[in-house]
């Protein structure tokens, strides 16, 4: 039985490069706090098709939201989070139809090019001109949303602009572990609901989401040992450097 669904997973080189796409996802993750999506999803998308990519990060990343919702729900604040709540949850859906209608081809590009922007975008400094109060909260989690349902890459827009609100470091680690966690539990319903979700992909996750899981472990103690020296310069090469391998790939 279990070699029947072990068949089921890309061969070879295919799955090697799945599994190191998981690896140094994971890695970035437990070492930064973020970038595992823009490592992962475009190089799955390379191997088999951008939905089942999208599907197999949110699948890997349902553990860890799980696992960290209560602590981010115990400081974040309600009057913060519901707005970009709100947005997102209309958002989703509605960019997610473009990741099903368009060709294959043109996704795994849009996707790069998404991630290479987000790079961009991240290296400087991450800041968004958004306008004060709930306006904000609206803004920021459309324009998350958005970027999650049609490329699975939402975190970043909605990582910026709670921390652009200059709230205390505690409730703003809060905000994002809670809007992290809706991402991945809004997406897979939705997800679900346009038939993205299908039996390789699931045995896939099963596969690796031990994996990441691990490394995001590895990945958070490299971090403590060396006092996260250097840290945002190395993601940024390796966030970039994958980008334009996968925008590369997708061309060729």
């Amino acid at each position: 039985m279990i070699e029947g669904l072990l068949a089921d997973l890309p061969s070879g080189g295919g799955l090697a490069l799945i599994a190191l796409a998981t690896m140094v996802g994971g890695l970035m993750r437990g070492f930064t706090g973020f970038g595992a999506a823009m490592i992962i999803i475009p190089v799955v998308a390379v191997v088999t098709e951008p939905t089942d990519a999208v599907v197999f990060h949110a699948l890997i990343e349902l553990p860890s939201a799980v696992q960290l919702l209560p602590d981010g729900m115990r400081t974040a604040r309600r009057s913060t989070v519901l707005p970009m709540a709100m947005a997102v949850v209309f958002a989703i859906p509605v960019s997610m139809y473009f990741l099903v209608i368009l060709p294959t081809d043109v996704m795994r590009i849009i996707m790069s090019l998404i991630v290479l922007a987000l790079v961009l975008f991240l290296w400087k400094g991450g800041r968004l001109p958004l306008p004060k109060g709930p306006v904000a909260g609206y803004v920021g989690g459309a324009a998350g949303g958005l970027l999650q349902g049609g490329a699975g890459v939402g975190g970043p827009p909605i990582a910026a602009a709670l921390i652009a609100r200059g709230d205390s470091p505690r409730e703003t680690r809060g905000n994002v572990l809670t809007m992290m966690c809706l991402l991945i539990a809004i997406s897979l319903p939705t997800q679900y609901f346009y038939g993205l979700i299908n039996h390789d992909v699931l045995i896939l996750g099963v596969v690796m989401a031990p994996v990441y899981m691990l490394t995001i472990y590895i990945g958070s103690k490299i971090f403590h040992l060396t006092g996260g020296r250097n840290y945002r310069g190395v993601a940024m090469v390796v966030l970039a450097l994958t980008a334009i391998g996968t925008l590369w790939a997708a061309l060729s």
